[in-house]
């Protein structure tokens, strides 16, 4: 709205005042109209206006108003636009003030619990229904120190100036001197109400112009009352009185106390004119000061001003009171009782007592009088506290105490300090506390409650009864605790029986474990249950309780059991209880583990501390199992294989073991060695694991075990054994010291890994088996061979004697592993390199094992005469062996190929033909023999019309019957040979 410009009076003496004074009142009408246009928009609140800037112009604009107030300005001086324009901007600003008082009261009301002493929710008094002023100067510096730290706060600094600003231009649209009382009686009215705004907003600086105008109107008022009716008179008393109220509270709110106090004496005289309303503002302001400095701990002051509100708010008729003003009443007997006891004396003390007494007779046993009980027994000397008393009220609490967050905090702050008096009496009560909560399902405050709860037990000295009454308050719980309360509980928890455990006070810790994995914790998280748990079996091993301590393992979860740690703990009992399936679970976890070494290596160390020495070779093996070939490695391989090999052998000696399996498990650690040897080589070509003393100490082991037990152990555990000592022996280098004696020992392995292995293939059943044992000796024979030559010129000749008869015997059973293998043609090679053994007994054997087997005719014939030109170049047969032989291998080559055994046939003839003519003769039963087969051959072949083969076979046949001494068989061969016609004649 356009301020309305008129043109000045002529003639008057203050036309330069006037003017100056229409400037300034033109110019915060302009501003007034903007800011109310801009409040009454809604995106106003919402950071668009610049709140400080429009606070700091509307003060500047107040200023200068009230400089020229008393100035009557022609055109200006009651123009019913700027009336209008203040009126509207007032109502605006109280308005949009309320809105921000009432957010300020919702906050404050949420911070109530968190004080100390006793607070009463309620509302100011007074005719604006502002909230009641906070108190003095200290109330004044906490709202600035408030002001600018939120947009609420700048807001309703700028609504307060605005009033002011309002205040003003009413003064000016209104002048006293063209209103009369009923104008002069509203202005005072809604200064004094932005008077109290100020002083409510610690705006004392503000309230103090308004406050000289109202005092302008004030004495206009008392010479103007004489001459109003008797009602209106009053009217004016009353302000006067509501005046003096306002004086007081600005006073204090100045930090004038002293001008207070005369200010009050002021309000004496008119005591007669308090309304029931004016009796509640004078008595709130005198209960804001006292409760201000009752605050200040000026308890003393305090208790003065409390009791002048108290008589104040007391001589009024209860009825005539508004409900605000009964609250006003309870806060102000509650506040005098708080100043009573803050005193500290008897005699405040037993004031206190006969107030608390008077609000019971008054309002009953409420929860603000049971809350002043509290107080009262808070105060009272230490060694007569009343503990039981100071229960009982809590539990009465407890039972009808208001739904409300500041309500369970002011449960809870007496609680702790029942605690603080007696321990056992707090977790009693706050014990019925927690079972009320959760019968109401405020879950919320039943985490904090229980959280609150085991802080208590945890400050308290540990005893089995404190650690069950707590179990038996969480046990009444329906519901497990959120995941942030259960962690916050058991991290006290958790202190507590680190403490326990770490003096050595396992059966606490123990309990205090069973407390942390109670039910109502359930949702800690899989990580704090873990560990939990591993502490609980771990005080159980410390009481060396097995059986607990087996029970706890079986119950853990299954997070527990990943946990490397756990599963140690876990292997320390399972050795303890010679449970080696559990042990060998335990190892499984650990070995998976990034850092299995240490907990492999302590699982190792607990077994042979235990005397266990099966898990102690079953965590060494692990070790071996998990072993990385990189640099650097805390593990130093051959000393591992060392320990597990020594611990078998102890496990060999001991009675009862499982020699079987002992000896497997031998086996499997010494081709453990070679197929480390293996890897070493790939994976570091130029790092050595195995010095030349630890490839000796293996090999050397290994060789002495074979020899000692062949006769003990099964023959292929012997093979094993022997076969990974021969492979260790490949690994020392070239050109070792003691070569020859690492080739006597090879050569010797060898040559007893064939020896059973031929025994074990001749009894074998399975076909397959038994081909892999033929295969498997023929690769150690043909080791041997290559092993022989370069060892063989360094030994006497005894020895070399000794070694040409293995050698000899290996060759034999080469031979029978390539018939049985149906290598035909590797036979004649294993004739030859058995001939610098020139041992009869070899050959014999491989001529009976050839004429056994199913051979090709070709393989038969040639490898035979092979075998027999040696047998008769070495023994020079006699006659009879030569002839037996001759037959054998003419039986054998017959039915494969006649050819062959048609050669065979002419060298016996040959042969017969020497021996005649020699003292020696050729068997007559051999050669009756030959000759009758050779002709049954012929006759064969007859029969199948092959004629000249027939011929042929008949006359060799008749040329060998011409040596047998009895010359019947030659005629009876010849007589059959002319029945056959086979001159041509025949048939």
């Amino acid at each position: 709205m356009p301020p309305t410009t008129h043109p000045p009076r002529p003639g008057a003496s203050s036309h330069i005042a006037n003017a100056k004074s229409a400037k300034r009142i033109e110019a915060a009408v302009a501003f007034a109209t903007r800011l109310r246009t801009l409040l009454s928009n809604p995106h106003a609140n919402s950071g668009v206006l610049d709140a400080a800037a429009f606070t700091k112009e509307a003060a500047d604009h107040a200023a200068r108003l009230h400089q020229c107030l008393q100035t009557y300005v022609p055109g200006l001086s009651g123009d019913p636009e700027i009336d209008a324009l203040a009126t509207g901007l007032w109502n605006l600003c109280t308005r949009l003030g309320r809105g921000v008082r009432e957010e300020e009261k919702e906050r404050e009301t949420n911070n109530e619990g968190d004080r100390e002493g006793l607070v009463v929710a309620r509302r100011g008094v007074g005719a604006s229904g502002d909230v009641c002023l906070e108190g003095g100067k200290g109330t004044g510096q906490e709202n600035a120190g408030r002001d600018g730290k939120g947009k609420v706060n700048r807001l309703g600094r700028l609504y307060l100036h605005g009033k002011v600003l309002a205040f003003h231009l009413l003064g000016v649209a209104r002048p006293k001197e063209k209103g009369g009382a009923g104008v002069v009686v509203r202005l005072m009215r809604l200064g004094l109400k932005a008077v109290r705004d100020c002083v409510n907003a610690g705006e004392a600086t503000l309230a103090s112009p308004v406050m000289q105008l109202a005092a302008d109107y004030k004495n206009w008022l008392q010479n103007m009352a004489k001459k109003l009716p008797e009602d209106e008179a009053k009217e004016c008393r009353c302000l006067e009185v509501e005046y003096f109220i306002m004086r007081t509270a600005l006073c204090w709110a100045e930090s004038r106390l002293d001008v207070a106090e005369h200010m009050y004496s002021k309000t004496e005289s008119l005591r007669q004119f308090l309304t029931p309303e004016y009796a509640e503002r004078l008595a709130d302001v005198l209960y804001e000061i006292g409760k201000s400095l009752s605050t200040e701990s000026n308890f003393s002051m305090a208790v003065r001003w409390l009791k002048r509100a108290s008589e104040v708010i007391s001589g009024q008729e209860l009825e005539q009171l508004s409900r605000e003003g009964l609250e006003l009443r309870l806060a102000i007997l509650q506040a005098l009782v708080t100043a009573l006891l803050g005193t500290g004396t008897r005699e405040a003390l037993d004031e206190a007592q006969n107030q608390v007494a008077f609000i019971e007779s008054e309002a009953g046993n409420k929860f603000v009088v049971s809350l002043l009980k509290l107080e009262l027994l808070q105060k009272m000397p230490a060694e007569v506290f009343d503990t039981e008393g100071y229960g009982d009220i809590l539990r009465h609490i407890i039972r009808s105490f208001p739904v409300s967050d500041s309500g369970f905090k002011l449960i809870m702050h007496h609680i702790r300090k029942l605690h603080d008096k007696s321990p056992g009496a707090g977790c009693a009560v706050l014990d019925d506390l927690i079972v009320a909560l959760s019968r109401a399902e405020k879950d919320e405050w039943v985490e904090k409650a229980v959280v609150t709860r085991v802080w208590m037990i945890t400050n308290q000295r540990d005893t089995a009864e404190t650690i069950k009454a707590a179990e038996d308050v969480l046990g009444q719980l329906s519901r497990p605790l959120s995941s942030e309360a259960a962690v916050a509980a058991q991290a006290l928890l958790w202190k507590k029986l680190e403490s326990n455990y770490t003096q050595g006070h396992y059966d606490l810790a123990e309990r205090w474990c069973q407390l942390s994995l109670n039910g109502v914790f359930q949702n800690c998280g899989p990580g704090n249950t873990s560990k939990l748990e591993r502490k609980l079996l771990m005080c159980a091993l410390a009481r060396n309780s097995l059986d607990a301590a087996t029970a706890i393992i079986h119950k853990m979860s299954p997070q527990s059991w990943k946990e490397p740690m756990t599963a140690y703990l876990a292997f320390k009992v399972a050795i303890r209880v010679e449970d080696h399936t559990m042990a060998e679970k335990c190892l499984e976890t650990v070995a998976q583990a990034p850092d299995h070494v240490d907990y492999l290596g302590a699982c190792i160390a607990e077994s042979q501390k235990a005397g266990d020495i099966t898990c102690a070779i079953a965590a060494l093996r692990k070790l071996q199992e998990t072993y990385e070939y990189k640099e650097p490695n805390p593990i130093h391989l051959p000393a591992l294989f060392r320990c597990t090999i020594r611990l078998l052998n102890l496990m060999l000696d001991k009675s009862g073991a499982d020699k079987g399996q002992m000896v497997e498990d031998l086996c499997a650690e010494f081709e453990a060695v070679v197929l480390a040897l293996q890897r070493e080589k790939e994976a570091t070509p130029k790092r050595k694991l195995f010095t030349i003393d630890e490839l000796e100490w293996f090999s050397r082991s290994a060789y002495n075990l074979a020899l000692k037990n062949t006769a003990v152990w099964e023959l292929r555990c012997v093979i094993r054994m022997l076969t990974a000592c021969v492979s260790i022996i490949s690994y020392f280098p070239a050109d070792v010291d003691f070569r020859s004696e690492l080739s006597l020992k090879t050569l010797f392995a060898h040559f007893v890994i064939s020896s059973a292995l031929v025994a074990l293939a001749r009894t074998q059943d399975n076909i397959e088996k038994q081909r892999d044992d033929y295969t498997t000796m023929r690769k150690h024979i043909a080791a041997f061979d290559n092993e022989l030559p370069e060892y063989l010129h360094q030994l006497d000749e005894h020895s070399r004697g000794d070694m040409l008869r293995k050698h000899a015997a290996l060759l034999a059973f080469d031979f029978e592993a390539a018939v049985a293998l149906q290598q035909w043609d590797d036979l004649g090679g294993i004739v030859q390199r058995s001939l610098p053994c020139k041992n009869v007994t070899a050959l014999q054997a491989m001529a009976d094992c050839l004429l056994r087997a199913q051979a090709p005719g070709q393989a038969l014939y040639f490898t035979m005469r092979k075998i027999v030109n040696e047998i008769w170049f070495l023994e020079r047969f006699d006659a009879v062996k030569l002839a037996k032989y001759t037959r054998c291998l003419f039986q054998a080559t017959l039915p494969l190929d006649d050819k062959l055994a048609m050669r065979l046939l002419d060298e016996a003839c040959s042969k017969a033909r020497e021996l005649s003519q020699s003292q020696a003769t050729w068997p007559e039963e051999e050669l009756e023999w030959m000759a009758t087969t050779a002709l049954n051959h012929a006759i064969d072949c007859y029969g199948v019309r092959e004629l000249e083969r027939a011929k042929e076979w008949a006359t060799k046949a008749i040329n060998l019957a011409h040596y047998c001494p009895d010359k019947r068989l030659e005629e009876v061969l010849h007589g059959k040979y002319l029945r056959l016609s086979l001159d041509g004649r025949g048939g």
